[in-house]
C-alpha cells in the first residue's frame, strides 16, 4: 500500500532528485568566471550566490525545491575580510618576516573553531526548503571545548583516536542543526568510524602491492630500453593519482553511508546509497575530463557528482506537514568565506 496515497505530504523512501544541467550550469559558470576576472574577484561573491540559486533550486525532495537566500553583499565583505586577514601572511612570507608569519597563523588557528561555527550558521540561515530555514545552534564555547580537547587527545594518542574525534565532530555538526524547529539527531557510532580507518591501509597495501609488481616489471625488462622506464613513470603517475581519488571516494562514500544511514529528524532517518567504487570513478574520470578540457568540462563535472550523491540520498516516510519554523537573526558571512577561501570540509 502507497504510504502517500491519502497524505501528498507523506514521501515513502523519497531520494533527492536534481533537475539541473550540465549546459545550463555551464552558460552561469562561464559568465561568472569572465566577470570575476574582469572586476578582480570582486564579482566572485555574486557568481557563489548565482552558482548556489541554480544547484540549490534543482534540488528536489518531494517535489518541492530548495532555496539559497544569502546576500552577495554580506559574502563580499566576508571575502574582504578574509582576503584583509591573509594578505598580511603572503607578504610575511614573501619577504620572509618569519615572526610575524607565524603570528598571523597562530591568531588564525585560534580563531578556526569560530570561523567554522559560523560558517555552519551562515549556511544553514540562508538554506530554505518548503518555506523553512534550517537553524544552526552549537555555542562558540562548544566549539572551542572540542577543539581543546580533541586538539590534546590526537597529540598523546598520536592520531590513533581519530576516528573517534570524526565521529564526535559529526555528532557536533548534525546535533545542532534543525529543519525548522525540529532537531537532526546523529547518535556518533564510534565503532563503525575505526572500521572506517581500518579500511584504509588496506587500500595501501593495495596501491604498495600493484607498485611494486610494476616495478618489478621494469626492473626485468627496461634494460638497455630507456622507452620502457619513460612509460613505466607515466603510468606510475597515472596510478598515484588513480590511487589518491579511489581514497577520496571510498573514505567519502563510506563515511557518507554511516553518517546518513544513521540521521534522522524527528522520526524520519535518512537513507544513503554511495557506492565507493563508483564515487571513486566519478572523482578520477571527472578529473581527467577537466584535465584534458582545460577546465571547460568543470561545470559538467560538478553536476554529475552532485547528481550521483543527491539521487543516491533521501528520506524514509517523510512527513513533510510535520514541519514548523520560526524568524531566525542576521548572521555573519566571514565564517563561511574563511571555509570556502582555504577549501575546509566543514561537514555540513
Amino acid at each position: 500500500m502507497d504510504i502517500g496515497a491519502d497524505n501528498p505530504q507523506i514521501l515513502e523512501n523519497e531520494p533527492f532528485e536534481f533537475r539541473g544541467s550540465a549546459l545550463d550550469f555551464f552558460k552561469i559558470w562561464f559568465v561568472n568566471v569572465v566577470l570575476t576576472i574582469i572586476t578582480l574577484g570582486i564579482y566572485g561573491a555574486w557568481a557563489k550566490v548565482r552558482n548556489n540559486h541554480y544547484i540549490y533550486g534543482n534540488t528536489y525532495l518531494g517535489g518541492r525545491p530548495f532555496e539559497y537566500t544569502a546576500n552577495p553583499v554580506r559574502i563580499l565583505i566576508g571575502r574582504l575580510i578574509m582576503v584583509g586577514f591573509y594578505a598580511p601572511y603572503v607578504i610575511a612570507s614573501y619577504l620572509m618576516f618569519e615572526k610575524v608569519k607565524l603570528l598571523i597563523a597562530v591568531l588564525f588557528m585560534l580563531a578556526l573553531p569560530l570561523l567554522i561555527r559560523q560558517a555552519l550558521v551562515f549556511k544553514a540561515k540562508y538554506t530554505r526548503f518548503h518555506g523553512l530555514s534550517f537553524r544552526y545552534k552549537a555555542t562558540i564555547g562548544e566549539f572551542y571545548g572540542f577543539f581543546l580537547l580533541h586538539f590534546f587527545l590526537n597529540l598523546i594518542t598520536l592520531g590513533i583516536i581519530f576516528p573517534y574525534t570524526h565521529s564526535e565532530f559529526k555528532k557536533l555538526v548534525l546535533n545542532n542543526a534543525s529543519y525548522g524547529e525540529s532537531n537532526f539527531y546523529f547518535p556518533g557510532r564510534t565503532g563503525q568510524f575505526f572500521l572506517i580507518y581500518l579500511k584504509i591501509p588496506a587500500l595501501v597495501i593495495v596501491f604498495i602491492i600493484m607498485l611494486t609488481a610494476m616495478m618489478g616489471i621494469v626492473a626485468y625488462t627496461a634494460e638497455g630500453a630507456p622507452l620502457v622506464s619513460i612509460i613505466f613513470g607515466a603510468v606510475s603517475y597515472f596510478v598515484l593519482i588513480a590511487f589518491s581519488f579511489a581514497l577520496q571516494g571510498s573514505l567519502e562514500a563510506w563515511v557518507g553511508k554511516v553518517v546518513y544511514n544513521d540521521t534522522s529528524i524527528k522520526e524520519y532517518r535518512m537513507l544513503n546509497q554511495w557506492s565507493a567504487a563508483r564515487l571513486s570513478w566519478i572523482y578520477l574520470s571527472n578529473f581527467f575530463v577537466i584535465l584534458f578540457s582545460f577546465g571547460l568540462m568543470y561545470p559538467w563535472a560538478k553536476i554529475r557528482s552532485i547528481r550521483y550523491k543527491l539521487e543516491n540520498t533521501g528520506f524514509e516516510n517523510l512527513n513533510l506537514s510535520v514541519f514548523v519554523g520560526r524568524p531566525e537573526q542576521d548572521r555573519s558571512a566571514i565564517g563561511e568565506e574563511t571555509a570556502d577561501f582555504f577549501d575546509f570540509d566543514i561537514g555540513f
